[in-house]
């Protein structure tokens, strides 16, 4: 997967969050939890991708490097061909094999050049890619974890809310059966009341 495809993973748990149902009075909205989590795990198995693309590039450069050296040694071939096909030609052999050395040694260090060249930026290329990787796990997981962090507030919330539900229903029902109930009690006179007098008018 490429870094593109994370990001793409990182707008679309945005837009879960933008398009959550929010709570009333208060700043907090309601997400699904398993489709949040299940991007994070689909962003956390990306990462490796990454790693992949790294040592992809690196067989590449080791392609290189082999294809280098099978040019090298091919000029090495026809240079030692060319060297022995002037040798039975001329009476000049110290030259000749002079020069076919040093076409020897220039070839070897031109293919050297070569594969330091190519191992040098293969690590380079490694290195950039592991470290962006590396940048986007931290990132995806300090996302995720403030996410879970709202989630976790915003869950709080609501346990509270439901709760105060519960305890004012249980407080108006218990009003509504006193009420009922004080309808066909006769209330109990203090003990310290005293007794009540009454007076007839005539």
């Amino acid at each position: 997967m490429s870094v593109n495809s994370i990001y793409k993973l990182l707008d679309k748990m945005e837009m879960m969050i933008l398009k959550g149902a929010p709570i009333p009075f208060s700043p907090f909205v309601m997400v699904n939890h398993e489709k949040i989590i299940d991007i994070l795990d689909k962003i956390r198995a990306s990462i490796p991708g990454e790693i992949q693309e790294a040592h992809s590039i690196i067989r590449k450069s080791e392609e290189i490097q082999l294809e280098s050296q099978r040019r090298a040694e091919m000029f090495l071939r026809e240079a030692k061909n060319e060297a022995e096909r002037i040798l039975s030609e001329s009476e000049l052999l110290k030259a000749v094999q002079a020069e076919a050395y040093r076409l020897k040694q220039e070839v070897i260090a031109e293919a050297e050049a070569i594969r330091t060249n190519a191992r040098e930026e293969a690590e380079q290329i490694k290195m950039s890619v592991i470290n962006e990787s590396v940048k986007i796990r931290e990132g995806a997981d300090k996302y995720a974890e403030n996410v879970l962090s709202s989630l976790d507030n915003n869950l709080s919330e609501m346990h509270l809310i439901v709760k105060n539900g519960q305890q004012h229903l249980e407080n108006v029902k218990a009003e509504s059966l006193a009420a009922l109930t004080g309808e066909y009690n006769i209330p109990e006179q203090p003990k310290e009341q005293k007794p009540l007098s009454y007076k007839i008018r005539k």
